[in-house]
């Protein structure tokens, strides 16, 4: 095995460095304020994104994408997190949650539609599928499709829907036929914002991500037509639970680039403060703080990039290294931030210090795109599967 990237990949990576760290992170601080300002701003930071390619590295050519691997993806994705996790996350849901659906299982038309206004960031997309009371259990959503002559009828609600007061279009996953099952009873529906019947909430105020903008959905008699519908009718669920797998890899590098980004304030905060005449970084209960950080980031960077080779291969392991990256990834970065902060001392706990916003963003990791819990349940299952009696 060769763990060198190559030439392509460095020159990605210091890329990416440098236009985050000059384009995407000075104004991370003012997107966490989450008010009218801060939403304009996060346009311009996906426009950007859009403008150097990074929205369309895993979309077709023929689209106005670059059709790179999942490991680039990634590389570059470490670079957009560390700077500012909210565009990464809303950047993530367009590009990735709403647009790689679109790519794998849309209509020549659907395509043409949408993927090179996502590509360029001049359409945002968002992802609907949880619902009140379908989150880890997403068989459980109540939204239903009826179909009407050559209509589609669509009503209910979706909740914790990233993008949607912002999103141009909404992939909206349905129940059109619940005695199927999910498996072949779900739909999923390409919902332009402008559609009748078709409105969102107002943002949540949240602990972390303040930047990147989440409410609810609304579906009231929404109707669309046929060419609203993505790939087969009945098969959305299975669609869903495809797009999940990019999801979790997501959700991985964003919780990584947090981790780096705290690891990154903890080494150098450390090295200036002194208390007893030297540098902190100099004690002991500092500098194993340090070296854990540094060994959990860089597995997790091992995990994300081996869980993307597979998804890219189509490896039947995929959706399980998914899984572990995911729940690895979130849960270091809980731990980092948590550190970062606390070697910041009482300085951790005010604004002024990026550690701060930091710690907040690090939670959403364990939450989002399938619980901690739900991992373990997954990974479990598969164990007991290879190796149970």
């Amino acid at each position: 095995m060769n763990y060198e990237l190559n030439d392509i990949q460095k020159s990605i990576k210091e890329n990416f460095k440098k236009f985050c760290e000059n384009e995407i992170k000075p104004h991370a601080a003012l997107l966490d304020i989450g008010d009218e300002k801060s939403v304009e701003l996060l346009k311009k930071n996906i426009k950007k994104l859009g403008d150097l390619g990074y929205l369309g590295m895993i979309h077709e050519e023929e689209y106005g994408g670059t059709n790179q691997d999942l490991i680039n993806f990634a590389i570059a994705g470490e670079e957009v997190a560390k700077a500012c996790a909210a565009t990464f996350l809303s950047a993530g849901a367009s590009c990735g949650l709403c647009g790689v659906p679109i790519r794998l299982f849309g209509s020549k038309k659907q395509k043409e539609k949408y993927l090179p206004g996502i590509i360029s960031g001049d359409i945002i997309g968002s992802f609907g599928l949880t619902e009140p009371q379908a989150g880890s259990d997403a068989a459980a959503i109540a939204t239903t499709a009826k179909k009407k002559g050559d209509k589609w009828i669509l009503n209910g609600t979706k909740t914790f829907i990233t993008n949607a007061p912002i999103a141009d279009v909404c992939l909206v996953m349905a129940y059109n036929d619940k005695e199927a099952g999910p498996a072949n009873g779900v739909t999923a529906f390409l919902v332009d914002k402008d559609t009748p019947g078709f409105s969102t909430g107002k943002p949540f105020e949240k602990l972390g991500y303040r930047g990147s903008p989440t409410s609810e959905v609304f579906l009231e008699d929404c109707e669309v037509g046929e060419d609203a519908v993505l790939g087969e009718v009945g098969k959305g669920f299975i669609q869903a639970m495809q797009t999940l797998e990019f999801g979790r890899i997501g959700m991985a590098t964003v919780s990584l680039g947090v981790a780096m980004a705290c690891m990154e304030e903890a080494v150098k905060y450390s090295a200036e403060r002194k208390a007893f005449g030297k540098p902190i970084n100099r004690y002991q209960e500092i500098s194993f703080k340090l070296a854990d950080m540094m060994i959990l980031t860089d597995l997790s960077r091992l995990l994300i990039y081996k869980a993307a080779w597979a998804k890219q291969i189509n490896n039947p392991e995929a959706a399980i290294l998914a899984s572990c990256a995911k729940l690895f990834a979130s849960e270091a970065a809980t731990h980092i931030s948590s550190w970062a902060l606390q070697i910041h001392g009482g300085y951790g706990y005010i604004k002024e210090f990026p550690v701060e916003r930091l710690y907040r963003d690090a939670k959403l990791g364990e939450i989002g795109e399938g619980t901690s819990e739900i991992q373990r349940i997954l990974i479990a299952r598969d164990l007991l599967q290879k190796y149970g009696s």
